[in-house]
């Protein structure tokens, strides 16, 4: 029996090791090359296509634009008032004046009265403008106290008159509201005036009720003189009294007591100590009106009146001392005595009545002082309120004719037209040219973007590379550009499978068997009775069995595989004009279907079947198809993935672990029909 190199690895128990690899890191570039390869001449065209008729469009899109300018600038009301003095710096009040102009420039009231504008002078362009077009047509900005006006438009007459209507609308509405502002003052004003002339009306009736012929001053001055009169009366009540209640006693035998009595009975009586004391209560209430009057003052000649006043009280005070010394005198002599005895009796009728009546006078004085005191708040309050509403028509007043003296000037500043509109004569901008070449570079983008798109999303293999990521479970031993019968590589990939690696011993005088399968069925076929020739023109003794049993076959045919997995016993078909290669068919489908087998099945077939041979090439059909291809690629030593640029990648992916782990020296990947901008077709033919 003549056996294969590779697969006997030299009639040893010698197992080797598989290497270990690492994995393959994924490089975004080399995926976006891999991507574009074979598409280059596909995207070229694509942007011959699409970069003109881009450019095209982006010429035509494209436009000249007349830019116009106009300044606008801001004066001070007053002169000097850019400039702080002793400071040198720019005076915070215009600059946020300059800056409150600017703003009102680009409102929205100015934008709208400036469509309305314009829509009277150019209904043309200007239908369907809106207040907002017309502020991002028209760029402000401020430099210092200028205001500069600057817009384009693709009319050369427009531009200018767009800033002609927003000038004419930012003075328009200037004047409007000043008026109306000054207009709002002065009624404002006017009312306020009316409300404080009839208040300051009612204010002087309810004085004049309050204070009748008595002013302020008047009224604190006899208020104080009541009170003077009521300490007065009050003492002259107390003296009444003690004088009464010292006559009433029960103890009056004694004669000293008798003295007292009659001594304090002349004081009482006595018609220059009663002078004396109302003297000296006057004196006391001008004391003190003098000292109202003249609160919180200090000058000579205030102080010279309150001193004169003093000694004026102190001098009655004297006499009203030495009277009295006068009277105990003549009382401790018995003059009074004699006196009263001879004189008419002094009872004590009398001297009640006088009590009543000091009493009496005491009462209407303290009234009279209350109702005094009361007028004096009341006046008081009211000519507060006097001077207050006085001092509020004042101001109303003097605003008043502020206003209409300074009419227009009640801001900082004002704005005049520096320099108006200019009238464009040259485009500033022609964005055709640059439209067209962007649209260029879209169109060409595009193109790239969309072959680009198409490669990165495309579902199949198209190149061997793209399974580099797998290359340790998978191994990739061909890439060949050749058809899937095409004889040389056939033998190139004999030979390969002969150096493929065992990863675990055989026994001698077994037929290897190499399992040729494919995603569908039908795809590996031609490259399985390919390989089948190959060996057997290497002197080799082959059976090739087509195990694709998974499609009904309406022709009759004679015993093959489906017989072997029922057990029977066939004779292998040679084939003419190719010594050492026997074929077994798919045999008789109504026996046996694909989903009747099992891997018993299989195995008990193959062991049969390789007696006598030196290599078995299995034909398993499609991995997707059949479902018999994972039980034969499990009971071979070998596996041979059919590929071509057309089958579906994630497919492939989905199938990599079964093919490394059922045969048991893995599977190698073969790629036929390969493109021909395959960059592996030159390394791995």
């Amino acid at each position: 029996m003549v056996h294969v190199a590779a697969i006997n690895s030299e009639d040893v128990f010698e197992s080797q090791a598989a290497v270990a690899e690492e994995p393959v890191q994924a490089n975004p570039f080399a995926s976006v090359a891999r991507a574009m390869r074979g598409r280059w001449f596909k995207t070229i065209a694509l942007g011959a296509i699409l970069a003109p008729a881009f450019a095209g469009l982006g010429y035509f899109s494209g436009s000249q634009l007349y830019n116009s300018q106009a300044i606008l600038r801001v004066f001070p009301q007053e002169s000097n008032i850019l400039y702080s003095t002793g400071e040198d710096s720019v005076l915070k009040i215009f600059s946020s004046f300059v800056k409150a102009e600017a703003t009102y420039v680009a409102s929205h009231p100015v934008m709208e009265r400036s469509v309305q504008e314009l829509s009277v002078m150019r209904p043309d362009l200007a239908d369907g403008l809106t207040g907002t077009d017309m502020a991002r047509s028209v760029n402000i900005k401020r430099s210092d106290s200028l205001i500069v006006l600057t817009t384009l438009s693709r009319d050369r007459a427009f531009a200018s008159q767009k800033l002609e209507a927003v000038i004419a609308s930012y003075l328009a509405l200037k004047s409007e509201a000043e008026e109306v502002r000054t207009s709002v003052r002065l009624s404002e004003l006017r009312s306020r005036e009316e409300d404080l002339i009839e208040r300051l009306a009612g204010l002087r009736m309810n004085q004049l009720e309050t204070g009748g012929e008595f002013g302020l001053n008047a009224l604190a001055k006899a208020h104080i003189e009541k009170i003077a009169q009521v300490d007065a009366l009050a003492a002259r009540k107390s003296e009444v009294a003690a004088t009464l209640a010292a006559l009433e006693t029960e103890d009056v035998a004694s004669s000293a007591d008798t003295s007292d009595q009659e001594i304090m009975r002349a004081t009482l009586l006595d018609r220059a100590m009663a002078d004396l004391s109302f003297e000296r209560a006057k004196l006391k209430s001008e004391l003190a009106g003098l000292r109202a009057g003249y609160r919180d003052q200090t000058n000579l000649r205030f102080q010279r009146k309150v001193d004169s006043k003093t000694d004026e009280i102190a001098v009655i005070e004297q006499a009203i001392s030495n009277r009295r010394d006068q009277i105990r005198v003549l009382g401790q002599t018995g003059a009074l005595t004699a006196a009263s005895n001879t004189g008419e009796d002094t009872t004590l009728a009398e001297i009640r009545f006088l009590l009543e009546k000091v009493s009496g006078q005491l009462g209407k004085a303290r009234g009279e002082a209350r109702d005094l005191n009361r007028r004096r708040i009341d006046l008081d309050g009211i000519e507060t309120e006097i001077s207050a509403a006085e001092r509020l028509l004042e101001e109303t007043r003097r605003a008043l004719e502020v206003i209409r003296l300074e009419f227009g000037r009640a801001l900082p500043g004002y704005a005049v037209v520096m320099s108006p509109p200019s009238r464009p004569i040259k485009p500033a901008e022609d964005t055709r040219k640059l439209m067209m070449a962007t649209g260029f570079a879209c169109g060409l983008a595009i193109a790239l973007a969309t072959m680009l798109v198409l490669g990165l999303r495309e579902r199949r293999v198209r190149y061997a590379e793209s399974l580099l990521s797998v290359k340790g479970q998978l191994p990739i031993r061909q890439v060949s550009d050749a058809p899937a019968d095409d004889s040389h590589a056939a033998d190139l990939l004999r030979n390969e499978l002969q150096l493929q690696s065992l990863r675990k011993p055989r026994l001698v005088g077994t037929a290897p068997v190499i399992a040729v399968t494919s995603l569908h069925s039908g795809g590996g076929l031609d490259c399985a009775r390919a390989l089948a020739e190959s060996f057997s023109r290497a002197r080799m003794k082959v059976l090739f069995i087509d195990a694709d049993i998974s499609t009904s076959n309406q022709e009759i045919e004679p015993a093959g595989w489906s017989d072997l997995l029922l057990g029977a016993g066939i004779k292998p078909r040679s084939t003419n004009g190719i010594p050492g290669l026997s074929t077994v068919g798919k045999g008789s489908a109504d026996q046996v279907g694909d989903s009747d087998v099992s891997a018993r099945m299989v195995q008990s077939a193959l062991k049969r079947a390789a007696k006598s041979f030196d290599v078995v090439i299995v034909s398993t059909g499609g991995m997707l198809d059949c479902l018999s291809a994972q039980f034969i690629l499990s009971n071979a030593d070998v596996g041979v993935c059919y590929l071509t640029p057309s089958d579906n990648y994630a497919a492939v992916l989905s199938l990599v672990e079964q093919l490394d782990s059922l045969p048991a020296n893995g599977t190698v990947a073969v790629m036929r029909n390969a493109r021909p901008s395959d960059p592996w077709l030159a390394v791995r033919t």
